[in-house]
């Protein structure tokens, strides 16, 4: 049996969702599972892009490996006008945190970041 555990996060009920308007800089907080949490906020930068950059915290017993985050831009709607995908550089080791970068289209649009897939390894004791 394999000691890597395949597990889809679900979208916790409170949604990261972040204004700001363009060439500032804002900072969301957002539950994206039960305990894998992100602290992020949109930077413009000067190439035109702007990314979502932040940190990802673990608080379970286990490491998180081959962590894909979603970050979703929203329409005034609340509808999903568009979504970009990145992968977490290395593990998100249990206690601690990882850094996250995301390019998005547009500085002053709304985002929500979510955990899409995690892999749960090894218990640390």
């Amino acid at each position: 049996m394999s000691r890597w555990i395949r597990a889809l996060v679900p979208v916790a009920g409170l949604a990261g969702l972040l204004v700001v308007s363009p060439g500032a800089s804002a900072q969301g907080l957002v539950a994206s599972s039960p305990y894998l949490r992100s602290e992020w906020s949109v930077e413009a930068r000067s190439a035109g892009r702007a990314h979502v950059v932040g940190y990802l915290y673990n608080s379970r017993v286990q490491d998180a490996a081959n962590v894909w985050l979603r970050v979703d831009r929203l329409d005034a709607d609340g509808a999903v006008a568009g979504t970009y995908r990145r992968r977490v550089v290395g593990d998100v080791l249990s206690g601690g945190r990882s850094l996250f970068d995301v390019p998005v289209g547009e500085a002053g649009a709304t985002y929500q970041v979510s955990v899409e897939t995690v892999d749960w390894v090894k218990e640390c004791r």
